[in-house]
């Protein structure tokens, strides 16, 4: 068991590294979230996540995962409980998304082999979620508590866990975060924007285009 989730850590972390951009989608209901993640993936964004907090949630997942295919990894977010690690394993989720560190959510996902980006923020949370097996670790709400320079300050002694910084992180500051040593970054609404409720997609192609691009010259 352990071996396989290693070998699926692996595959995500790849993935990712080719990516470097989580997309996040959430909204009062997933209307327009195949269109979104449609967009993206014209884009060059294919790693997306939609957070269990939108009603139906796994049922876009296993929609954008058809519509899209093997190309892009599609995972479910705001997962905090064993029973919700249960249920997207059962829908076929490729990876999970926390936003804490809970020992008994990653020992239930590794059960599953399935990766999981885990929330922590302090040092001692990161370390925790690494040596518990998170494929990376999700630093959030990074914006709040020093955005770059938190990022710098954490990652002097922890040069070898794979950051993703999320909360707050604005576009324009993508490049910063990404030369100061992010693994990757995820962006939520400044990103996505009002896409999620089906208005103004040709930004959202404009801004996503302009992401994958910069995030490029850091793969």
């Amino acid at each position: 068991m352990r071996a396989t989730l290693k070998k699926h850590n692996i595959r995500f972390r790849e993935r990712l590294a080719a990516s470097k951009v989580i997309a996040i989608l959430r909204a009062e209901d997933t209307e327009y979230f195949a269109d979104v993640a449609q967009v993206l993936y014209d884009s060059g964004i294919r790693v997306i996540e939609a957070a269990l907090t939108t009603p139906g949630a796994l049922d876009a997942i296993a929609q954008m995962q058809v519509e899209l295919g093997p190309d892009t990894m599609v995972g479910a977010g705001s997962v905090r409980t064993v029973s919700d690690v249960d249920n997207c394993a059962s829908a076929g989720v490729d990876f999970l998304v926390t936003p804490t560190f809970s020992a008994d959510v990653l020992d239930r996902a590794q059960q599953y082999s399935l990766p999981v980006v885990c929330g922590a923020l302090t040092p001692t949370e990161i370390d925790a979620a690494w040596r518990r097996g998170a494929a990376v670790v999700k630093v959030f709400p990074i914006g709040p508590v020093g955005g770059v320079e938190y990022l710098r300050a954490v990652r002097a002694p922890l040069p070898e866990i794979p950051l993703v910084p999320t909360g707050g992180v604005a576009l324009p500051e993508v490049e910063a975060y990404l030369g100061a040593g992010a693994f990757a970054v995820a962006a939520a609404s400044p990103l996505i924007g009002d896409a999620v409720c089906g208005r103004r997609l040709d930004e959202l192609a404009r801004r996503a285009s302009d992401l994958a691009s910069l995030a490029g010259k850091f793969v």
